[in-house]
């Protein structure tokens, strides 16, 4: 059986005379003589009538090459079908439809806080699925019960993350939609399941900003395309961030109320969204005075239009800052503001308790975990202790 690839041009296309044209971005539409079967929701089925019947379908796709792939497969596995080699399962998944399907029940589902996921989450699944479609298209995969753990890990080796960290994350992600999957019936094992973990060292996924970075990431401000208002917002939200220790969506999110002016003591007071912790602390107060310069549209907020969820209003500013690292040549998001605050307490000589609290860490053993390496304070009292110690010896 062959299948012909054809485009079926838009009215307003330049080249509807020619049906193989390959570089426009009208849809491509499969057509082929095909006996007793026929290609529909993602797979072939049988027809009442064994007889040959001439079949067209939309390829869904409007890349040629991607397209084409497709076809040949296509014409590969009716081949088999009709051969006896494989059966068809009557109601398997493409992957286009998985990933549909997986989407979807993210975007409604209901999280253990009673909310649905931020935007900012789904955004994530949605570009690691892409990039998992692309790997499908690339090799030629239509239906989701044909990628094995063998295709997984080939694809694993090509993956463009930069940190483990990240590649952790990212593989978590690809975990996540195939438990689904398999959960859901739509295979019947689950081949990430049997990748190998990625190791993430700590220095890569905690870290403070260097001086000379910090000061670029600020000057990139300016280099982007971003509006004046947006700039002035970016610049201060950074430093809120830098100087106070928020987490962006305890930052994206401070009221008007919650920055408190005594004399020229500034301080920022407020309940974290993650935790409800409380905050309580001094900022410098250059940076009290360039927040209450901060031109938003909502006058209750700094940043926040509060047209939103709180969970899903630091996504609008995670593009934004995606844009000023990539503009500074620094690779870093938003929590190494938070990072480098804490970081520099501590080699400061500060208590890591005074930084649990400053953190709004709901337990000392959160901080720990993730800066007690960079605690001179603690190390200082254990250096003093042994020193004692082996001296009475």
């Amino acid at each position: 059986m062959n299948i012909i690839v054809y485009r079926r041009h838009a009215k307003d296309c330049d080249h509807r005379a020619d049906k193989t044209y390959k570089r426009c971005e009208c849809n491509i539409w499969f057509e082929a003589n095909v006996m007793g079967r026929r290609f529909t929701g993602g797979h072939w089925v049988e027809t009442p009538k064994r007889e040959s019947i001439q079949s067209r379908w939309s390829s869904h796709e409007n890349n040629w090459g991607i397209a084409e792939r497709q076809a040949r497969l296509l014409e590969v596995q009716y081949d088999d079908l009709q051969s006896g080699k494989t059966t068809q399962q009557p109601d398997a998944k493409t992957v286009k439809e998985a990933i549909q399907e997986f989407l979807d029940d993210k975007r409604t589902a209901i999280t253990k806080r009673g909310r649905r996921p931020a935007d900012d989450t789904i955004y994530r699944h949605e570009l690691t699925l892409d990039r998992l479609q692309e790997y499908c298209d690339q090799q030629g995969i239509v239906f989701l019960k044909d990628i094995g753990v063998s295709q997984l890990r080939k694809w694993k080796t090509v993956w463009t993350v930069d940190t483990a960290h990240a590649r952790s994350s990212f593989q978590a992600r690809v975990k996540n939609f195939f438990s689904f999957c398999h959960s859901n019936g739509m295979i019947e094992t689950n081949p990430a399941a049997k990748l190998d973990g990625i190791h993430v060292v700590a220095d890569e996924s905690v870290r403070a900003l260097k001086a000379k970075e910090y000061e670029r990431v600020l000057a990139a401000i300016s280099e982007t395309t971003m509006t004046d208002t947006n700039k002035a917002r970016i610049r201060a939200l950074v430093q809120l961030q830098r100087w106070s220790g928020l987490s962006l969506v305890d930052a994206v999110c401070l009221s008007k109320d919650e920055l408190k002016q005594v004399g020229d003591i500034f301080r920022v007071v407020l309940d974290r969204q993650k935790t409800g912790t409380h905050i309580n602390n001094v900022i410098p107060a250059w940076l009290g005075q360039e927040l209450l310069k901060v031109k938003n549209g909502n006058p209750e907020y700094f940043f926040w239009t509060g047209l939103t969820t709180p969970e899903d209003a630091p996504s609008y500013f995670h593009k934004l800052y995606r844009r000023v690292f990539k503009a500074a040549g620094v690779k870093g998001s938003s929590h190494h503001f938070r990072h480098t605050y804490a970081i520099e307490l501590l080699k400061a000589g500060i208590d890591i308790r005074t930084v649990q609290k400053a953190l709004g860490h709901s337990s000392l053993g959160t901080t720990e975990k993730y800066y007690s390496r960079w605690n001179l304070a603690q190390q200082d009292l254990m250096d003093a202790s042994l020193q004692g110690a082996l001296a009475e010896k």
